[in-house]
């Protein structure tokens, strides 16, 4: 189901909330990327992912027994989307297990963090799968 107050949600959250992402040096046609990514060697996914660099508003609480969070809520940048899961940058490294909801201006999703790659010390890259919402 579409949350119709999304998009008001995600536009609002980005002038309240800073994305604090520092993206590395090297990504500096980060925001010209489109259409599918190219995988070569050994690929695991089930679905094509498609680069979607875009802002999102990401609501996590304390959803890991030994990972004690506030409920807190952050901008973060998209890097690419499939249907069955994300890829996001966020200045805050998560974990494995962790679920995070993340609102689209289509809509809330639910999504249980799979894995987190350092860039720098303001730029993680969160590999999410799309989970039933609770």
């Amino acid at each position: 189901m579409l949350d119709t107050n999304s998009d008001l949600q995600v536009a609002a959250a980005s002038d309240v909330f800073p994305c604090r992402v520092v993206l590395p040096a090297e990504w500096k046609d980060f925001f010209q990327r489109r259409g599918p990514q190219l995988h070569y060697g050994e690929d695991n996914r089930r679905y094509i992912r498609t680069h979607f660099p875009t802002k999102a508003l990401m609501e996590i609480g304390s959803t890991h027994a030994s990972i004690p969070r506030e409920f807190e809520r952050h901008v973060v940048l998209m890097k690419d989307i499939s249907r069955q899961g994300v890829g996001f940058l966020h200045s805050v490294q998560l974990f494995p297990n962790e679920r995070v909801e993340l609102i689209f201006p289509t809509g809330r999703r639910s999504y249980l963090v799979v894995r987190c790659l350092r860039h720098n010390d303001l730029c993680f890259e969160i590999g999410a799968e799309l989970v039933a919402p609770r």
